[in-house]
């Protein structure tokens, strides 16, 4: 396989991966494993596919004798089963100006593939030769394909799709019918599977060349210029001038330690499983933010028709409708919608521990499941939720001990009436206690073989006998994949359907895009609440208020609170530590913003972010309490708070030890590119967003990045491999919040954390040294000169210096790797280059 990359100014890098080589690498996925594409199907379930039906197909081979025999037996099944395209995206038989085409496969909106189809018995090889391999498209071996060459060729020029197959189903050739690098197509190399055990033997040949992922990735130019003999292997060696084992891991004080403790007591969790009183206090009553509205539209858009806005501090929406579930004996089933850390789990617990109406809290019966407690097995989720619900509801009921017989009797009434009077009613005239026993029995098998009717039973108890609501909260489901969420949230409306019920299910954005689009959720009706990201420094604000008040309760009344959170720390050091939290992250809102931003208005991201600055030895808390206590000038250096965010506990910075600040200047040594594509990538993007008029606007799919790119010389997977970085580091979305990979027609957009990237490497100078530090680069002479400013005792002149020297690193690489064009579209582009260069007074 072979890609190409623009290198210097005039000439080409190209890389040849022998075939398969990448199957095995990455767990046997394609050699685009770096980019996914929706529906996708990895290599190794593609073959177990084909493997199951090319028997069916040899056994059969005599009595497929018509083109339609060959096209509904073996083509059709083998594009959309094996190969992966979507059966709603092929058309067939498409008048076109040449005629009408067999099958013509679509994609991302699109014609990627042109098929003709031919009798089984039809020969296109002139050759005994069985095996796999590549001939010239008009030399002998194929001449008894020239017909249908040529009119898949008229095809794909009426329909502009550069790659065509001709199959009888049995043989399979795939050629480049419009090629734009200067060689006639009858020149080039094509691909021919003479037979069905050619095409297993050599099966993800097969696949890289014809399924939905390698056609669209355009993995068959790779492989004709490799069988053209373009065959340039490329590496380059990268320097840093720091590696990893050149940065050491700072130790702390024993008194930084301890308050290491505090802040993971205090600031650090959002379960709420040590302190739910601290959690339910602490919850930040707040409007929308800006970032939340967006999220607001976007669900509104595609997903339901009406969504409330929780107004948290009263919660009055959810509390009508429990009062309307209980007075008017009908159930609900209530979604709460919010990002990830918004704190669902938080709001729900507080609004029936401290909000709902104590009349009401005590009509109900409060079950929470966390289904984050499981063991994920998709299999074996109901019966878990049944065995836990069981236990939970009858350590509600029955106060923590099981039911006793009289209770059973009441829960299965009907069936003991049933007994009583029907089937058994001699044994009960006859002998009541033995009648009993035997019930006893009855109902002992019944819990065992069949829990789901037991659980009914007692729920349905409940409601009839103690006049209690059932308000079953299904907590933590979206830390799975969609087929379990669909499972858990099935599970949820059978026992809505069977029992009167009030059911709560705290759901994500992503989650409620999964279940809505291709899931259950479009099924049923549901309320919506959304809930909106309050911001880290309205979280901290209230956390840090929550910790004075406690540390003047203890001061004066002498409890032992802090005590049974296992803090060793005096009274005095602590509300030292709770001013210093004030100062650094309440008060600064440089500081706020920036973790705001950094985590993407993430709760909990940005609550450990915070953690990673307080507990850092860098900003060396011990050293701000004593200060402090002394009574001191507490000032905190903006300088170590931006060091102590992007170095950690580390002497420098780590990019797998950081998980939230990515190195845009990045490249990779078998796929040398520019050093500014990821810089460049969230400058165009932040661009696009900047001219939207809504949020829709603000979103671009993958192919039209990998276009705008490639007219700079940037190969379209190199694009690619950089999208995937930023995507996993949360610098670009997805729309579909389910994506968690690359492919085509996925659209992104910007989020904050790109952003304030894009600010950091224009503005912050601890950034931008950090970089230079330890960034990959191909220059040896530039390493050296930062290496010998790095040996001596650095001035601020010298890291100046430093940040200069890798800034026109860049832009010289740059200039060299890509072509900007001088078009009004790539503007922004020019612009970036230009403020790079301002910002740290550097030239190529």
């Amino acid at each position: 396989m072979l890609y190409l990359e623009r290198y210097k100014s005039k000439r080409y890098h190209a890389q040849i991966v022998p075939a398969g080589y990448l199957h095995a690498r990455f767990l046997k996925k394609p050699f685009f494993s770096l980019i996914s594409v929706e529906a996708s199907m990895d290599v190794d379930k593609a073959k177990e596919v084909f493997d199951s039906l090319i028997g069916e197909w040899s056994a059969n081979e005599g009595a497929i004798s018509t083109e339609q025999d060959t096209r509904f037996q073996i083509i059709d099944r083998m594009l959309t089963d094996v190969l992966g395209w979507s059966r709603e995206k092929i058309n067939t038989e498409p008048h076109v100006e040449s005629g009408y085409v067999d099958y013509l496969v679509n994609a991302s909106g699109k014609p990627k593939l042109v098929v003709e189809a031919k009798r089984a018995e039809t020969p296109l090889l002139n050759t005994k030769q069985e095996n796999y391999r590549s001939y010239k498209l008009g030399g002998p071996a194929l001449q008894s394909a020239v017909d249908g060459v040529k009119q898949a060729q008229r095809y794909c020029l009426d329909v502009a799709v550069p790659f065509a197959v001709l199959t009888t189903g049995f043989q399979w050739i795939g050629f480049w019918a419009l090629r734009t690098d200067g060689v006639r197509p009858k020149d080039g190399q094509a691909f021919a599977f003479p037979t069905l055990q050619s095409i297993s033997k050599n099966f993800s040949e097969f696949y890289d060349l014809f399924s939905r992922e390698g056609v669209l990735n355009g993995l068959f130019r790779a492989y004709i210029q490799q069988a053209e003999g373009l065959s340039i292997t490329q590496s380059d060696p990268l320097y840093r001038v720091l590696e990893n084992k050149d940065i050491r891991l700072l130790s702390k004080s024993r008194m930084a330690a301890d308050l290491d403790t505090v802040f993971r007591s205090f600031f650090g969790t959002m379960s709420g499983d040590n302190d739910p009183e601290m959690l339910a206090k602490c919850f930040v009553e707040s409007k929308e933010s800006r970032e939340a509205d967006i999220s607001l539209q976007k669900i509104a858009r595609n997903l339901i028709s009406r969504i409330d806005v929780v107004e948290s501090a009263e919660a009055k929406e959810l509390q009508e409708h429990v009062r309307t579930a209980v007075d008017s004996q009908k159930g609900e089933f209530v979604l709460v919608i919010g990002n990830k850390g918004a704190g669902k789990s938080t709001f729900i617990d507080r609004f029936f521990r401290m909000v709902l109406d104590k009349r009401l809290r005590d009509q109900c019966i409060v079950i929470r499941i966390d289904v984050a407690d499981s063991d994920g097995v998709l299999d074996g989720i109901a019966d878990w939720l049944v065995s836990r619900m069981i236990h939970e509801v009858e350590q509600s009921l029955f106060q923590g001990r099981s039911p006793r017989y009289e209770e059973l009797q009441g829960i299965f009434f009907s069936d003991y009436d049933r007994w009583r009077n029907g089937e058994h009613k001699p044994l009960y005239e006859r002998d009541k206690a033995k009648f009993k026993e035997k019930f006893g029995d009855h109902i002992a098998s019944l819990v065992a073989s069949k829990p789901r009717v037991y659980l009914a039973r007692i729920l349905q108890d409940a409601v009839r006998s103690r006049k209690l609501m059932p308000c079953l909260i299904f907590d933590n489901t979206d830390h799975f994949p969609q087929p379990f969420q669909e499972a858990v949230f099935q599970f949820a409306q059978s026992i809505h359907r069977e029992v009167l019920s009030f059911v709560v299910c705290p759901i994500t954005d992503r989650t409620i895009w999964q279940l809505s689009k291709h899931g259950p959720m479009q099924s049923y009706e549901t309320t919506s609440f959304y809930l909106p990201v309050p911001s880290t420094k309205e979280v901290l604000k209230k956390r840090v208020d929550f910790l004075k008040d406690k540390l003047e309760a203890e001061e004066k009344e002498r409890k032992d609170y802090f005590l049974t959170k296992g803090i060793r720390l005096r009274l005095e050091d602590l509300h030292a530590f709770a001013v210093c939290i004030d100062e650094l992250f309440v008060q600064s809102e440089y500081v706020s913003r920036t973790i705001g931003w950094l985590s993407n208005h993430d709760i909990r991201r940005g609550l450990n972010m915070a953690q990673r600055v307080i507990t850092s030895p860098i900003v060396s808390m011990e050293e701000l309490v004593k200060t402090y206590l002394s009574n001191g000038r507490l000032t905190i250096p903006r300088l170590k708070i931006r060091q102590a965010l992007i170095f950690g506990e580390h002497s420098q910075y780590q990019e797998d030890a950081n998980d939230y600040i990515v190195n845009v200047f990045s490249i990779y040594p078998e796929s040398v590119t520019t050093p500014l594509l990821r810089l460049s990538v969230l400058r165009m993007l932040f661009d696009i967003h900047n001219q939207a008029s809504d949020a829709e606007n603000t979103y671009i799919s993958v192919e039209s990045i990998q276009d705008y790119f490639e007219t700079c010389g940037i190969p379209r997977i190199a694009t690619a491999k950089h999208l995937s970085k930023l995507l996993s580091y949360r610098l670009v979305e997805s729309y579909d919040p389910t994506d968690q990979e690359i492919y085509e027609s996925q659209r992104l957009r910007i989020t904050h954390s790109g952003q304030i990237h894009q600010e950091f490497s224009l503005r912050d100078h601890v950034y931008m040294s950090s970089m230079a530090m330890t960034t990959g680069v191909r220059s040896v002479q530039c390493i050296e000169e930062i290496r010998e400013i790095n040996s001596r005792k650095m001035t601020k002149e010298d890291w100046k210096s430093v940040e200069k020297k890798f800034a026109s690193y860049l832009l010289r690489e740059d200039m060299a790797l890509a072509t900007i064009p001088n078009l009004e579209n790539y503007a922004g582009q020019h612009a970036l280059r230009s403020e790079l260069g301002g910002a740290w007074g550097a030239s190529s």
